[in-house]
């Protein structure tokens, strides 16, 4: 098994798999080996584009930034039992404060951080329920010596170094979904990125040296694609991508992450579209797009072909990345008037150039997820400078159920549900928000609305808001889409607490369209 799963990896892959298993024995991954290592074993490490970004972003050596977004994919981007794994043979010590208050024997912590690769092994295999229970982790049962020496730990470091290398998922992610979780399709676009870091932009007729660059598969349907997969859904994408071979590499990527791309249309002949973002430091960013729309995209037969499969689904995400008249279709066909329809999440990315939506689309979106400056189409004539929250209220007032407008870190809510308007508290971060987080924060509140039978409320809209922090503060890493356990962390460092409001509390106006669908 180890040997099949090492033959399918990149050569980059395998070269930081060696070295993590270089570096596994005797202290395991410290600091020390890694600065002495740094003309040696761990060059490669400190040598991939991740741990070049984290050591420029926060100004720190390559042996520390590579201990730090280790530190960081084990707990964050490792699942379950791997994580478990990987903390203690590499010595990281990441969950030593979670076992200590979980009562485990200190003698037992400290045996797990041991200089000694053996005693490390003895201590997890001696332990492995109580260490599973400590981080609320159903374990498989406890593996001999022999399995965890010959197949476990090749099979975890060599996950890790592909979420150093490419930001992929752990090979058999999509196998730990959970089923029953919900149906969700994402109808948008699919591109590659051309990302420059760089610390300023230059001036007109002027050039200047990016510090790092990525080419790598985009787009807003495809990260909200990506995102859901993580959180455990089952998710389709339906989006129209070249069969050049950045198509294909766009189609390889996705079914790596657990996306069906059953509903892909692909087109022989025609150029894949980029984007082209400059990113700086602390993540903030500008695109430029090269959609390639009139020979890539989606019309309203390709989405017509799927109207079943569409109704189907519990939830539907749409970007305005395809064309306004495939939009407003694919609105009307999962608008239908039957007991059970699909909840629609839409973002304004890309205001269409040509116009905005008519007031009979809007009226058939349940949730608009928008940046402030992606509204203006629909600010009131009559006011001279832009007013968010009278353009909100005016989007609210043509039909769209409840706007989701993320900034800063937190999220302003207008519904017309109960709710009303509130505020989601700002979740710190040292980055700015990423070109990502609006995506996380979309396939999170189809996450949440998929748990709780498709009823919103401030709970929701918390854990929404606090995967999008999660992206942000993940900027670094190559794929910083979170997955639940992620997510549920940052809640339980945050101390947010939600209160619900009594309806004397409702500061506007509703029509009582409650939830769209009940789950049988």
């Amino acid at each position: 098994m180890w040997r099949a799963l090492r033959g399918r990896g990149s050569p980059d892959e395998l070269v930081v798999t060696h070295v993590l298993e270089k570096l596994r024995a005797r202290d395991g991954v410290t600091l020390a080996r890694l600065e002495a290592g740094g003309q040696g074993v761990a060059a490669p490490l400190l040598g991939l584009a991740v741990v070049r970004r984290y050591a420029s972003t926060h100004h720190v050596e390559p042996a520390q930034a590579a201990l730090a977004v280790i530190t960081k994919c084990v707990r964050d981007s490792l699942f379950g039992t791997d994580s478990i794994v990987a903390d203690a043979v590499l010595a990281l010590g990441i969950f030593a404060d979670t076992y200590g208050g979980f009562g485990i024997d200190p003698r037992v912590v400290s045996a797990l951080r041991s200089n000694l690769l053996s005693r490390r092994r003895r201590a997890l295999l001696a332990n492995w329920h109580r260490l599973h229970e400590a981080i609320g982790i159903v374990p498989m049962e406890t593996p001999s010596d022999r399995t965890l020496r010959g197949a476990l730990e090749d099979q975890v470091l060599a996950r890790l170094a592909g979420l150093l290398t490419t930001g992929m998922p752990s090979p058999g992610r999509s196998a730990q979904k959970a089923s029953g979780q919900g149906r969700v399709i994402v109808v948008g676009a699919a591109v590659m990125d051309a990302t420059f870091q760089t610390k300023v932009l230059p001036e007109r007729g002027t050039s200047n040296e990016a510090f790092d660059f990525d080419l790598s598969p985009g787009g807003k349907g495809l990260t909200q694609a990506v995102a859901a997969a993580r959180l455990g859904l089952d998710v389709s994408l339906l989006a129209a991508v070249a069969d050049d071979r950045f198509g294909q590499q766009i189609v390889e990527y996705l079914q790596r992450e657990g996306v069906d791309t059953s509903m892909l249309k692909v087109i022989s002949d025609v150029r894949t579209p980029f984007t082209g973002v400059i990113a700086f430091e602390l993540g903030d960013w500008i695109a430029t797009n090269w959609r390639n729309d009139r020979e890539v995209r989606l019309d309203v037969r390709d989405v017509e072909q799927f109207d079943s499969q569409l109704l189907a689904s519990d939830v539907v995400l749409v970007t305005f990345e395809i064309p306004r008249e495939t939009m407003q279709r694919t609105l009307d066909l999962i608008h239908q008037p039957q007991i059970r329809r699909p909840l629609k999440i839409v973002t304004p990315a890309h205001p269409y150039s040509d116009g905005s939506l008519s007031g009979q689309a809007l009226a058939k979106i349940d949730y608009m997820v928008a940046h402030p400056w992606e509204l203006g189409r629909y600010a009131p004539s009559e006011r001279a400078a832009f007013d968010l929250d009278a353009v909100a209220r005016r989007v609210i007032a043509y039909g769209v159920e409840t706007l989701c407008i993320p900034t800063g870190g937190g999220c302003t809510i207008y519904s017309e549900t109960p709710l009303g308007t509130f505020a989601v508290p700002t979740f710190p971060s040292a980055y700015k928000e990423s070109q990502a987080a609006r995506d996380a924060f979309c396939a999170a509140l189809a996450a949440k609305l998929i748990d709780g039978q498709g009823e919103f409320s401030e709970q929701v809209a918390l854990w929404a808001t606090a995967a999008m922090a999660a992206a942000t503060a993940d900027y670094p890493l190559p794929n910083s889409m979170p997955d639940r356990p992620r997510v549920e962390r940052l809640l339980n460092r945050s101390r947010f607490a939600v209160t619900p409001r009594t309806p004397d509390a409702l500061d506007v106006p509703r029509r009582g369209r409650g939830r769209r669908w009940h789950r049988d």
